[in-house]
């Protein structure tokens, strides 16, 4: 023991773990905790609060899950799954995002928008970020002047911890959503916006491929907050039914997105080019099929101008064209257009799922305390858990890991309490001043 450094960095050094925690330990734990935790719960309508924040709280628990295992060996039996589950956790918070931000501003309006959501991510953020920078200046001989190191917090983000991808990923699409309310669109128009966005991003390459995987995911939780009450009616809908015929509902939805998932990671990349030009000739043909069908047969009238057809038609080529400049990287490479596309449409439709299923449990008057906690913590401990695991892993890697984890998990949580006190506390003399 006394042999030991002081910490070690992840980035560098795997953890040593056994497989059995991943594939018995963890599941069978956070199974337990969820429902052990149970508690009685009155009226709880779809996507309230209260489910709101359990879905966090799974999200988060999906996102720790991976970091962990990205940083072990060997590799555990159900790497696939794992591996996958912080995309579903990073999912699960731009569509909740989208969703209570788009019902915020429909009843609130864009009126101080920046002063009160912008801050409730930069703070925390600059606190999470400087007690990581603080550590290296303290505990490593490469931590530099603190002069030079400091602004890393706000202008080098990335160089520190690259989670903040997401951080700097929400904020653009926040960003983007305060445009569509402040040029006034319609509900229609913003989302078609925001889509015409995402697929910008899927078509780039030199956008991040986390970005790329959830391009669908921020514009999604839009629509579904700006149509929240007519969602809201058709979950509750969709409950009355029985609840055999719902979770046999689950279990094919949840298939359907596990297939797809693995789908757009196993298939070969010079097959892309020619699956993407396959689904783009069955889409025209079905398009025009559906199209011939509607106007001879059901003598329904389009009164579409000759300018939306011309412009629709230039837009397309514009976007073709510009990413087939980018050809290898875009077609060949290893997160392509048609990796980005499969892989948003299979998050969105896993977290759908998800959602339907904390709806189903609100059916039974119960909601998990331990979920529920996690998620009114949840950015919080985003922004905390991977100073301990991956920068500086002082718990897991001294006590065998069933032990190690629990002392880790613990110390983050009360961190991230820690923080959220404090980021209200700094908000609030902000706003008072």
């Amino acid at each position: 023991m006394d042999n030991l450094p002081l910490f070690i960095n992840h980035y560098q050094t795997k953890l040593q773990i056994n497989n059995i925690f991943f594939d018995v330990y963890f599941v069978l734990i956070f199974t337990l905790l969820v429902f052990l935790t149970f508690q009685k719960s009155s009226n709880e309508q779809p996507l309230s609060f209260l489910q709101t924040n359990q879905l966090r709280g799974l999200g988060i628990t999906l996102i720790i899950l991976n970091h962990i295992c990205y940083y072990t060996e060997p590799a555990p039996f159900l790497y696939g799954i794992w591996a996958e589950a912080g995309m579903i956790g990073v999912a699960i918070f731009l569509i909740l995002s989208g969703y209570g931000l788009c019902c915020s501003l429909e009843t609130k309006g864009i009126q101080n928008f920046f002063t009160n959501r912008i801050l409730k991510i930069l703070v925390p953020l600059v606190l999470a970020l400087s007690l990581l920078q603080f550590i290296y200046l303290v505990l490593t001989p490469e931590g530099g002047h603190v002069l030079l190191a400091l602004p890393k917090v706000l202008f080098s983000m990335y160089s520190l911890d690259r989670k903040t991808w997401f951080i700097i990923f929400i904020l653009f699409w926040y960003c983007l959503l305060y445009l569509t309310y402040k040029i006034k669109l319609s509900n229609q128009q913003k989302i078609l916006f925001l889509l015409g966005v995402s697929c910008i991003i899927i078509s780039l390459p030199q956008i991040e491929f986390l970005a790329k995987g959830n391009a669908f995911s921020f514009p999604f939780g839009c629509w579904l907050g700006l149509n929240s009450s007519w969602l809201k009616a058709k979950i509750n809908q969709i409950l009355r039914q029985q609840t055999i015929i719902i979770i046999l509902y689950l279990i094919g939805s949840f298939s359907a997105s596990v297939l797809l998932i693995l789908h757009v990671g196993k298939f070969q990349y010079h097959s892309a080019y020619s699956i993407i030009v396959k689904a783009g000739l069955l889409g025209t043909s079905i398009s025009i099929a559906c199209f011939c069908y509607l106007l001879f047969f059901k003598k329904v009238k389009f009164n579409i101008s000759s300018e939306v057809i011309c412009s629709t038609i230039v837009i397309a080529l514009i976007y073709l064209n510009c990413t087939s400049q980018f050809f290898e990287q875009n077609i060949l490479g290893e997160f392509n257009i048609y990796w980005g596309f499969v892989r948003s449409i299979a998050n969105v439709l896993f977290s759908c799922n998800l959602i339907l299923l904390v709806s189903l449990i609100g059916k039974f008057k119960v909601y998990s305390l331990f979920l529920n906690s996690l998620g009114k913590i949840s950015f919080e401990l985003f922004l905390i858990h991977n100073t301990f695991l991956v920068h500086f892993d002082f718990f897991l890697f001294r006590l065998p890991i069933v032990i190690g984890f629990i002392i880790y998990f613990l110390i983050v949580c009360l961190l991230s309490i820690a923080f959220k006190q404090l980021n209200h506390i700094i908000i609030k003399r902000f706003l008072v001043t």
